[in-house]
């Protein structure tokens, strides 16, 4: 097996490629190669791998390369980039064929330095004569990889270790690897993986034209010219040219094609689409002149509405699996009849009615039929309700109008109309119910119907409340989440909490007989105290401890080696140091294994007791309250019932905000709506109220609390 090594520089840009050539007698030749490129002024690498799977067309995938920045820069500076990239090829290469890295004894070429001058530039070219399955490591890259701890030794293989982390990406398009091949061929006389010759790149582009990223698979079949049933599988592709990588998929159609059989009754069974639909997918040929196309565009010049962070994101990935689901649910007649409408039909329902459907609960006919059939027509209003020039309206501006329209009926949902339904329920006296994950989903659903009223073009409507609503986002959030006084953070309380500690009630006290009274204020105290004597305080106390509910002493040596009890002092509940020290009392005092503590343990804490009754150990009783004041603010924050559950009333402000109960604010977001974005009735009236009346709202109510 051979190894051929070659790199190039192209201004700021170092590619790197490495070819897995075979040798004569090769019982199972591999082609797989790999080609990296590193930008040499940021030092970023990505590279790909293109996979050997028995096809004269590689498939090619993504390498996700990940090395530490400051390594990489200190190989650079020393001037080793290349063994670091030969090492990143082995590697990757190890990773997509599945074999091993072993040393053998290589002769190694002249090394010509790439960077010494740009233009194509020859590393160095690797034989072994062993045949056996394994890639073949040198001495050099062993001894670099094992300074820079890259490399380790696993028996008689070598690893890359966790310093240099690849995996495998997304599938890249097959035919990058047939050009890549080629001009290696040209420039480096590598070997071709056999029947190469057979294939043709150009015919096999031509049939998959619809098809954005053939893989080898596919290429091949339809590419190979010497396949007996060559002629079959070009008019397969020809007459349903989106189908056409679909179908290798399935062994029945496959079987169908290279045996010369009718196409039309077989797919028909796979895809359940009837006759005149199958009859629509045949006209779906792509023409020759680009200027009909709706290739999408740079979205660097769409407005700044629509470049703003999102809730939610929506997929616009064509697949064709899910454009035979579309072709099933609508009505033949409503089916493109050209190219242009079909390009228009499947970013459409691609892009957003697709996912609106599901989101929505609404059917996908419903959403295409207001198209009757006129997609140019349909295409240029959807643009006009948007406010997108028609001439830019592609694929990326449908999806984003589709994403406007979902975020404005959550926000709808969050705002305005599950405010007003609960603000309902608590008028009539009835108690707040907890929300679950289906109400909202629920509620989302409910809006939208309440939004739609009689509109009868969903699409048209959605992309203009999007539009409308993302217009005045801003005064929106201004109302929900006004800007407030930043509150001061309390930096001691917060790095006593991230530490697991808390404020000490009164400092080390040496008593007469040489013993020492300390306060645990830290959870390993609390622990360790427990392991020296044998009780629970570190178990069963910590939490009291913390939130300032019990203070716990422990009598012990002057070096604080040893224990020898421990007590417990009920929390203060005031700053007033009068009443404080007429209240304080011993809770508990116990030794090891919980047995009464001795004689001395007994008169270190009387007099404990006596210093702090005297005011001679003072009781640091401002931060203890600051403490206990703190925790109850976390506390409130996430205040659970008995039961486990969050209240009603914290789990609607986790889900609406801390203001949907605030009458002032749901007026001021009502005007909004009402007056700028709302159309139809709801826009007519002056006061959510409207909400309530509607049969939408009152057959929700009933779900949310019967």
């Amino acid at each position: 097996m051979l190894l051929s090594f070659h790199s190039e520089t192209k201004g700021d840009a170092l590619r790197y490629f490495c070819f897995l050539q075979p040798e004569d007698g090769d019982d199972d030749p591999r082609y797989d190669f790999i080609s990296l490129s590193l930008d040499t002024v940021n030092l970023t690498l990505g590279g790909i791998i293109h996979i050997d799977i028995g096809y004269p067309v590689l498939q090619p995938q993504a390498l996700q390369v990940s090395i530490p920045q400051q390594l990489l820069e200190e190989i650079n500076s020393q001037g080793d980039t290349l063994k670091l990239l030969e090492l990143i090829t082995l590697g990757g290469l190890a990773l997509g064929t599945n074999l091993p890295i072993n040393e053998v004894n290589i002769e190694e070429a002249s090394f010509v330095d790439p960077l010494s001058d740009l233009g194509l530039e020859f590393t160095e070219l690797f034989g072994t004569e062993t045949h056996e399955e394994h890639l073949p490591i040198s001495q050099r890259i062993i001894d670099f990889g094992m300074q820079n701890s890259l490399l380790e030794r696993v028996g008689r293989h070598f690893v890359l270790n966790s310093n240099v982390e690849i995996s495998l990406g997304e599938l890249e398009p097959a035919f990058e690897s047939v050009e890549l091949l080629r001009q290696a061929y040209n420039s480096y006389k590598i070997t071709l993986p056999s029947k190469s010759e057979d294939f043709d790149l150009n015919l096999a582009l031509d049939v998959l034209k619809l098809v954005p990223n053939p893989t080898a698979q596919t290429l091949w079949f339809y590419g190979n010219t010497k396949h007996p049933s060559h002629k079959y599988r070009i008019q397969a592709a020809q007459s349903y040219p989106l189908l056409a990588e679909y179908l290798l998929k399935i062994e029945k159609a496959v079987a169908a094609i290279d045996f010369g059989e009718k196409l039309q009754p077989v797919i028909a069974e796979i895809t359940g689409l009837n006759k005149g639909k199958l009859k629509r997918i045949t006209k779906m040929v792509k023409p020759s002149s680009p200027s009909s196309s709706l290739d999408q565009q740079d979205i660097g010049d769409l407005p700044i509405e629509i470049q703003r962070t999102r809730r939610f994101t929506l997929a616009n990935t064509l697949r064709v699996e899910t454009i035979i689901k579309a072709l099933n649910e609508v009505d033949t007649g409503i089916l493109p009849n050209s190219y242009g409408d079909w390009e228009r039909f499947l970013q459409i329902t691609s892009g957003c009615a697709l996912t609106l459907e599901k989101r929505l609960n609404i059917s996908l006919s419903e959403l295409l039929n207001s198209s009757k059939g006129n997609w140019g027509k349909f295409h240029h209003s959807l643009a006009q309700n948007a406010e997108i020039p028609v001439e830019g309206f592609h694929l990326d501006h449908i999806t984003y109008a589709a994403a406007d329209a979902l975020e404005a009926i959550d926000d709808f949902t969050r705002t305005i109309f599950l405010p007003r339904i609960l603000f309902h329920i608590l008028e009539i006296g009835k108690p707040l119910p907890l929300p679950t994950t289906s109400d909202l989903l629920r509620a989302n659903t409910a809006s939208f119907n309440l939004l739609r009223g009689e509109t009868l073009n969903l699409l048209g409507f959605l992309f203009h409340l999007g539009f409308r609503w993302s217009n005045r986002y801003p005064q929106i959030a201004q109302i929900i989440s006004p800007v407030k006084e930043e509150k001061k953070v309390n930096q001691a309380f917060e790095e006593k909490r991230k530490k697991k500690s808390w404020p000490r009630l009164a400092s080390d006290f040496e008593t007469s007989n040489g013993l020492v009274v300390r306060n645990l204020t830290s959870e390993k105290e609390l622990k360790d105290e427990s392991d020296r004597l044998d009780h629970c305080v570190g178990n069963l106390y910590v939490n009291s401890a913390k939130k300032g509910r019990c203070h716990i002493f422990s009598v012990q040596s002057a070096d604080g080696s040893m224990s020898y009890s421990t007590f417990e002092i009920c929390p203060p509940n005031t700053t007033d140091k009068i009443q404080e020290l007429q209240r304080i009392n011993i809770c508990q005092h116990k030794g090891k294994n919980n047995r009464v503590p001795n004689k001395k343990c007994k008169e270190a804490l009387t007099q404990w007791m006596k210093a702090v009754k005297q005011e001679s150990l003072e009781l640091n009783l401002d931060e203890v309250i600051e403490w206990k004041h703190e925790v109850n603010i976390k506390r409130d924050q996430n205040k659970f019932h008995r039961s486990g559950l969050l209240s009603p009333k914290i789990a609607w402000q986790r889900l609406l905000g801390e203001n949907w109960d605030n009458p002032d604010i749901h007026s001021q977001l009502w005007y909004e709506w009402q007056k700028y974005i709302l159309s139809g009735k709801l826009a007519k009236s002056s006061d959510s109220e409207i909400i309530l009346k509607s049969l939408v709202t009152q057959n929700f109510v009933e779900t949310i609390s019967p």
